[in-house]
């Protein structure tokens, strides 16, 4: 498992019970792993046409997923301004209206599901942690407007007024959403299956993969044999043999609560985050729900019950901090493992020296929304249209 604790999405659906693969089969593309990246990549090729199948090797969205904190933001963990020092401006510009466009097609998705996902609109609130930090939002806030990005400075007074936060100032980005992201995946699969023929296997775990005739080959732990024209990886943060070739790749653990329902919130409802690193944030749920995230550290191993109590006493105490008139009690509380890159940038694109096999890593702050264009820029692949944007992602930059 990738996470410990008492998790709070699934009891929110009754999850589907797939069966399990226990014959050969042929498809035009496989997908492997059921998370929001296989959930997003299997509903892309299947919606497009192609005889699509998608394994996993537990149950559906019971891993990363499960303890995915269903915050979606057009901004990255790396700012813009960052993103256009590294790279320049035209590969960090098409990041981040990649990201933009994937958060839009996010939306227009949910309006084809039930409710139940809870795709709500929500101003985000990047505020200051210390007072030095208004001239790094003030870069950044430049930075977004220059390229047409939906954004607003404050000061420390119109911060005040408008969410109630004491802070030096604060960057105000519009488009943003939050989400139940469990039945996201949950639902989106559904609408695969029975609209566009998506199979799905549980407890179906991929063993090895390789590429024969221009097909790719690929054996499950229990022996059956699935060949396809093209295979996509989406294994989330799962460390094993597929993944260790990617160099700028690292896993670190975050922890989050979900309180009680509470009879008050902050103005707007707006989702927080703050310029420190590792930051915190916060966000709105489902029956006046508060979630809490943050205090990440630099271990892969998935933390044990004495730390999760440990870290989600710091998020329960922090955010006593902010907001002293709010009173809140846990409901659930977890640690999980995460990944992140060096460079900022999720890992999409072919498997180098793997005709047909490719990779979709929504590595990052930002998966869900990197999911949804990955999966996307991926389709463009299958189908021929190469660009010279991919090239930005690929897997062994």
């Amino acid at each position: 498992m990738l996470h410990n604790g008492k998790l709070f999405w699934p009891h929110t659906f009754e999850g589907h019970d797939y069966p399990q693969l226990d014959t050969s089969i042929q498809c035009e593309v496989l997908i492997v792993g059921g998370g929001m990246s296989g959930a997003l990549s299997a509903y892309t090729f299947a919606q497009a046409g192609y005889q699509t199948v998608l394994i996993d090797k537990g149950k559906i969205a019971a891993e990363s997923s499960a303890a995915n904190t269903g915050l979606l933001q057009y901004m990255s963990d790396k700012a813009l301004h960052e993103c256009i020092e590294d790279f320049g401006a035209e590969a960090a510009y098409h990041f981040y209206r990649q990201s933009y466009e994937g958060l839009s097609r996010i939306e227009a998705l949910c309006h084809e599901l039930p409710d139940d996902v809870r795709f709500i609109k929500r101003e985000s609130v990047l505020h200051a942690s210390k007072k030095k930090d208004a001239r790094f939002l003030k870069k950044e806030y430049v930075a977004l407007r220059k390229y047409g990005f939906p954004c607003q400075l404050l000061d420390k007074n119109e911060l005040k007024k408008r969410y109630d936060i004491e802070a030096a100032g604060a960057l105000i980005t519009y488009e943003d959403a939050e989400i139940n992201p469990y039945i996201f995946i949950q639902r989106l699969l559904e609408k695969a299956v029975s609209d566009y023929d998506l199979q799905i296997y549980a407890d179906t775990e991929l063993a090895s993969w390789r590429t024969k005739k221009g097909r790719v080959v690929c054996r499950t732990t229990g022996g059956a044999e699935i060949t396809a024209n093209h295979a996509v990886y989406a294994g989330g943060y799962a460390d094993n043999h597929f993944v260790k070739k990617i160099k700028k790749r690292k896993l670190v653990r975050s922890y989050a609560i979900v309180t009680q329902p509470v009879t008050e919130l902050w103005p707007r409802n707006a989702m927080l985050w703050e310029t420190a690193r590792p930051y915190l944030y916060m966000r709105h749920a489902q029956e006046n729900r508060i979630v809490i995230g943050g205090l990440d550290d630099n271990q892969k191993r998935v933390p044990g019950k004495w730390r999760i109590g440990r870290k989600t006493q710091k998020l329960k105490r922090e955010f006593a901090r902010m907001f002293p008139h709010i009173e809140i009690e846990i409901d659930a509380r977890y640690g999980a493992r995460f990944g992140e890159t060096k460079d900022g940038l999720p890992f999409i694109g072919e498997v180098p020296g793997k005709k047909n096999c490719y990779m979709l890593l929504g590595y990052g702050g930002n998966g869900t929304v990197y999911s949804a264009f990955g999966s996307k820029m991926l389709l463009d692949m299958v189908q021929g249209r190469r660009t010279q944007m991919q090239q930005i992602f690929r897997l062994d930059r």
